[in-house]
């Protein structure tokens, strides 16, 4: 009786480990307004569009110009989100802690590390 209580209790939390996993991708879904001030004219804001397929996270990068980019990786485990995507044949990295509605990290590049945030559009909200 005790070793069927304890694998029931293992089945238990390993099934809460992954329903939490589940959902912390479905936190990030949606569109977020960014900034990146340092970067070059024309990359510096934006929108980042995150969906899920199959418990797969991806997405597209839309710069205020209209131009859009689709993300070559998307990952998230715990609050930790990085991004990467190519611009102009070179390929870009972010890093950075998800908070609520907010996103605060890091973009590496070949000009450096610049300081990357971005918010959450709300449903109600309309884009700039």
């Amino acid at each position: 009786m005790r070793k069927l209580f304890i694998v029931f209790i293992l089945l238990a939390l390993t099934g809460a480990f992954v329903n939490v996993n589940a959902q912390s991708n479905k936190t990030v879904v949606g569109q977020w307004k960014y900034s990146v001030p340092e970067a070059p004219y024309g990359y510096e804001k934006g929108v980042i569009s995150l969906t899920e397929k199959d418990k797969a996270l991806s997405g597209d990068l839309i710069f205020d110009s209209g131009y859009k980019v689709k993300l070559a990786s998307v990952s998230l485990k715990a609050d930790t989100l990085r991004l990467g995507v190519y611009i102009e044949s070179e390929y870009i990295t972010a890093i950075s802690k998800v908070k609520g509605n907010k996103i605060d990290g890091t973009v590496d590049s070949s000009l450096g590390k610049m300081t990357f945030k971005a918010e959450k559009i709300l449903s109600n909200e309309k884009r700039e």
